[in-house]
């Protein structure tokens, strides 16, 4: 081998090295409070879920930081987790006491936190720093199963109480840059959430939600132009209003975001699952 071909080879490998490898978007549901962490069996096809089938999907020994947008903070304008270090924050109520005393301590990271806060601003989408804030049950609960050694940092972001899906796409636009440095981006909701439906058509034997879910499916897995032109118009399809009320639609609002942060391509159903054979849940992955 000459000189020349051994240089041509060392830059090479040398270059493969340093590259980094794309981080996943990804779309989880986070279930009814702690239940995923309580051996619930209703929540048992979610838990196992989280537990074992997102690392199939994700690289966790490779990621950077973990951006994470909750269903469960809701702003008039996007707000971003900036501390070191952020307590848990139970924001649900009736359950046994040792779901409050849940620990989860992975760091923040408040230099990536700023980094987000600039480009936001860059692209005219206004946004703020929040350093008090604890994480929610939508970050912890499904973090708790996904990477119980909470090694990797995370950067909780609000969603907008507009529920305007325009803006929610938009941001996640601005976060896809991210997943080339290594980041996975994490939305973390319910593709379905009707609070009173969940009291009351429970064990129906029939999935109230089919076509709904169905448009989900059609329009995740389509590629970037048509999947924004259906998610912009999610209230006009059949049920809706009856998969998430008026109003009332903050759960759905990650699952937009990640649509958003998937790049150019479709992505991949991963999640689809009935609870208590009724509600029929959805999670989606965008890995290029």
């Amino acid at each position: 081998m000459t000189l020349l071909s051994m240089n041509i080879v060392r830059f090479l490998t040398g270059g493969l090295k340093n590259m980094v490898a794309i981080a996943p978007a990804v779309f989880v549901n986070h279930g009814g409070g702690p239940m995923p962490l309580l051996g619930d069996k209703d929540s048992i096809g979610l838990t196992r879920f989280l537990r074992d089938e997102v690392k199939k999907y994700v690289n966790l020994k490779e990621l950077k930081a973990i951006i994470l947008v909750t269903a469960h903070w809701e702003e008039s304008k996007v707000t971003i987790s900036s501390s070191e270090h952020h307590d848990l924050y139970f924001d649900y109520y009736g359950f046994p006491p040792e779901t409050y005393k849940y620990r989860y301590d992975a760091p923040g990271d408040p230099e990536l936190a700023k980094r987000i806060h600039t480009e936001l601003t860059k692209a005219g989408i206004d946004s703020k720093l929040d350093p008090k804030r604890g994480w929610d049950h939508g970050v912890f609960v499904p973090m708790m199963l996904i990477n119980p050694t909470a090694d990797i940092p995370i950067i909780q972001i609000s969603v907008l109480a507009n529920q305007n899906p325009e803006e929610h796409y938009n941001l996640g636009q601005v976060l896809h840059q991210f997943r080339k440095e290594g980041i996975a981006i994490f939305g973390s909701g319910m593709s379905y959430h009707n609070m009173r439906e969940f009291r009351f058509s429970r064990n129906t034997g029939r999935v109230v939600n089919e076509e709904f879910d169905a448009f989900l499916y059609n329009a995740c897995t389509s590629t970037n132009e048509k999947r924004k032109e259906q998610l912009l118009v999610w209230e006009k399809q059949p049920g809706a209003s009856d998969a998430h009320p008026p109003r009332a639609a903050e759960h759905l609002m990650p699952l937009i975001v990640i649509a958003g942060a998937g790049g150019e391509g479709p992505g991949e159903r991963v999640f689809n699952w009935d609870l208590t054979g009724t509600f029929r849940l959805s999670g989606f992955v965008w890995k290029n």
